[in-house]
């Protein structure tokens, strides 16, 4: 924790600096007399206000000021090029006050943020189709995988029921609930209403549901429901929770649910394949995306996860690739010749109610006997 602290007090410095000198050409450009004391004053106390705003690594007001900020050192850039390239010979006080008075970063960042959120409250069907030399029925199983819903954040309960109704008439074998389907933030009737919608959803061989780490109250954050609360709501609904269980659902395939990884009492892959039938098509549920070579040693089949976001806010699903907190970020990744790893971007999103990276979607798997 004390190396975030320190990363995060840097970064709120230098942002702190960059306020000062994008505030200072702004000034200028309106003609206030950036030299006087008063002036200075000014502009410091608004840069350090606009520093303390993103102290909060979670709030939106953040997110909204270090979008501002980049795109304005990009323009900063451009700036730089469009001066090697006309020179001073040349009038271009009309590029310098538009430049200087930033209001081109404010309109760009404002743009991408509002696509953001037309695109978060836009869920869509993402489909994958998963060959296998398991001896499966001829017909194959389709699954449709739902996570990271955090429910209150974006989605409200009628656009919630029509996506569960479009999910019935997709038809699905198995419908997978891979965790963070509420949250700290999700009120007590909120967490009823989310799981009353998809345990709606028509499915063949049930519904089932893994945690993730945000789904029961943490012992620092105040929840609006206790464990046991949403515990008895899941199962109320008709929905089967797996914690580090391994469950037979037809004579060719086997589900194992884990308990997720921030538990203390989460067993080891070892111990779960004990019970698991080797000879079956196996579908592994791990809310965070990780251990894929074990996976791929042990015998999974198929492997689903969520809890990325598909990096929500780019460039973030970039720098997650770059620094692997997990072992993938987004999309379909092909462990070994008989294991695949899905992870989904999200029913929705957590915190910030935009997302740039990656659809907000559900997806939909056809396993299919190989050819």
């Amino acid at each position: 924790m004390g190396w975030v602290l320190v990363v995060l007090g840097i970064i709120i410095v230098g942002i702190a600096f960059y306020a000062y000198y994008f505030l200072k050409r702004a000034f200028t450009v309106f003609g206030l007399p950036v030299k006087r004391k008063w002036v200075k004053t000014v502009n410091i106390l608004l840069a350090i206000l606009i520093a303390l705003l993103c102290a909060n690594p979670f709030g939106f007001s953040m997110v909204i000021i270090l979008h501002v900020l980049a795109i304005a050192a990009l323009f900063q850039l451009v700036n730089f090029i469009v001066k090697k390239t006309f020179g001073k010979k040349h009038s271009i006080s009309l590029w310098e006050k538009i430049y200087g008075s930033g209001i081109l970063p404010i309109f760009f960042a404002a743009l991408i943020l509002f696509g953001g959120y037309l695109n978060l409250h836009h869920v869509v069907r993402t489909d994958y189709t998963v060959y296998t030399d398991k001896d499966i029925r001829a017909q194959g199983y389709r699954i449709v995988l739902i996570a990271d819903v955090h429910f209150g954040v974006s989605l409200d309960e009628a656009e919630l029921w029509e996506k569960c109704k479009e999910i019935s008439s997709a038809k699905p074998d198995i419908v997978i609930l891979c965790g963070d389907i509420v949250d700290n933030s999700t009120t007590y009737s909120q967490m009823h209403s989310v799981f009353s919608a998809f345990g709606s959803i028509e499915s063949k061989l049930g519904i089932y549901y893994v945690h993730g780490n945000h789904d029961r109250p943490m012992s620092l954050v105040k929840s609006a429901f206790s464990e046991k609360e949403l515990e008895e709501t899941i199962l109320a609904n008709g929905i089967t929770i797996l914690q580090d269980d391994v469950l037979p659902l037809a004579e060719d395939l086997t589900i194992v649910g884990r308990e997720d990884r921030s538990a203390k009492s989460r067993r080891s892959l070892e111990q779960l394949f004990e019970k698991a039938d080797q000879n079956d098509f196996i579908l592994t549920l791990d809310h965070q995306p990780n251990q894929y070579k074990e996976n791929g040693k042990i015998g999974t089949n198929l492997l689903l996860s969520g809890h990325t976001h598909g990096g929500q806010l780019f460039p973030i699903d970039y720098i997650q690739e770059w620094i692997p907190f997990n072992d993938g970020v987004y999309g379909r990744y092909d462990i070994d010749g008989d294991t695949v790893a899905i992870i989904t971007a999200g029913f929705a999103t957590w915190s910030y109610p935009s997302k740039t990276a990656a659809p907000a979607e559900y997806v939909v798997i056809d396993i299919k006997p190989s050819e």
